[in-house]
């Protein structure tokens, strides 16, 4: 039998360190981060049982740029297994006593069921926040089953439909008043070589729904945003508030085959409990609607399909979908170690869906789930995100990934 030696182990180690998570900074200490009398700590100096030395480089006086790697083995229910490698870099464009922390992330994943996804999500926040620049580009192989529309759908009526995704959203914010911003930007979703397996006895609602079921969709918009936002950090909130409300309108003279118009509204709260302390009480109320014209099938509002894909833990991605779709969560994120290390989260969220035919929601889908946090990165206050989640018709779910999720 052959056994790892321990400095081939210390070695291995040190290189998963040293890829897993950089650090490049300069100037003085981020002011979201260090102001905890106990020393904070993250992955790497915890293997190192050491303070590692970052390493730096020159941008500008008071700037800063971190940058997280992590490869890893991921899993949902909607992809099974997966080999991840999730990215993100933090910097800032400006002094970060007047300007947020930038964002640019992604998380590059290939399934057990076969899907391929490369996505690159950017939220910029330039120089004493006067602007703020939001991306979500996508690229996806993507076989998943859906259900049919509405509430009342069961896992039997699963239909798996393949296809290929290409997204293209980026939209620019200019700052009105305080945190409040005003702008848009353009829409783009193209879903080719689309693939239908039914063997039912009826059409699917895929079918009978009929728009965008063809071998190809595309749709082409203009958006119209509205957004407050005075979180200091967006990838792990600590206090403050997010209101964004986004009208999406893809009309005739863009080549849409039929016109039509979705709503994107979205609060989050997040409060200290106790008030002094460091947990978080976070709040969620998010509504997703295509009232006006007849969005294609694939674009209608579903659980797991918001543009962080995070809705409905407890719920496979995909298992609910209708014209609109109402959702709340509220999630207690508390400290398991003074030094930061290691956390948990509990919380419960609910969602409805509208019926098909009358539009009322008939039917909530609530969901209870408990989780583990990791910091990876304290510097730009990055976590390992793992939790497990129950819903009712026995769906549960294992999620593991990086970031909060909201």
């Amino acid at each position: 039998m052959n056994f790892i030696s321990p400095g081939l182990l210390k070695a291995f180690f040190i290189l998963f360190a040293y890829v897993c998570t950089l650090h490049i900074s300069t100037g003085q200490d981020s002011t979201h981060v260090k102001k905890d009398s106990i020393a904070q700590t993250d992955i790497i100096e915890v293997v190192f049982k050491k303070h590692y030395e970052k390493q730096s480089i020159k941008i500008k006086k008071n700037q800063k740029v971190y940058f997280t790697l992590f490869p890893a083995v991921g899993y949902t229910p909607a992809t099974s297994l997966a080999g991840v490698l999730a990215a993100n870099v933090v910097f800032f464009t400006g002094d970060p006593k007047t300007t947020y922390a930038s964002v640019m992330a992604t998380s590059a994943a290939y399934t057990a069921n076969k899907q391929f996804v490369f996505p690159i999500r950017s939220n910029i926040w330039l120089k004493n926040n006067s602007w703020n620049l939001i991306g979500d580009w996508r690229f996806m192989k993507y076989p998943q089953n859906t259900y049919g529309l509405g509430g009342a759908t069961e896992k039997t009526d699963a239909n798996l439909i393949d296809y290929s995704y290409i997204r293209f959203y980026q939209s620019a914010l200019r700052n009105v008043y305080s945190k409040l911003y005003v702008g848009g930007g353009v829409n783009f979703d193209y879903f080719y070589n689309i693939k239908e397996n039914w063997n039912g006895s009826e059409p699917s609602d895929f079918d009978t729904y009929g728009v965008g079921t063809g071998s190809s969709s595309i749709s082409e918009g203009f958006n119209l945003q509205c957004l407050w936002d005075n979180r200091k950090n967006t990838i792990n909130p600590e206090k403050g508030s997010y209101v964004n409300f986004v009208y999406r309108f893809y009309p005739s003279f863009m080549g849409n085959t039929t016109p039509w118009a979705s709503i994107y509204a979205d609060f989050r709260k997040y409060i200290n409990l106790p008030s002094k302390g460091k947990n978080i009480l976070g709040f969620w109320l998010f509504y997703w609607g295509a009232p006006q014209g007849t969005a294609p099938y694939l674009l209608l509002p579903s659980n797991g399909w918001d543009t962080y894909t995070n809705t409905a833990r407890g719920y496979v991605q995909g298992r609910f979908r209708s014209i609109n779709m109402l959702y709340s969560e509220v999630e207690y994120r508390y400290r398991i170690t003074k030094n930061g290390l290691l956390g948990g989260v509990f919380f419960v969220n609910a969602a409805t869906y509208s019926e098909p035919g009358d539009g009322k929601y008939k039917y909530v889908y609530p969901a209870i789930g408990t989780g583990l946090r990791v910091k990876l990165n304290k510097d730009s206050n990055t976590n390992l995100l793992i939790d497990f989640a129950f819903g009712l018709k026995q769906s549960n779910g294992f999620y593991l990934d990086v970031g909060e999720i909201f």
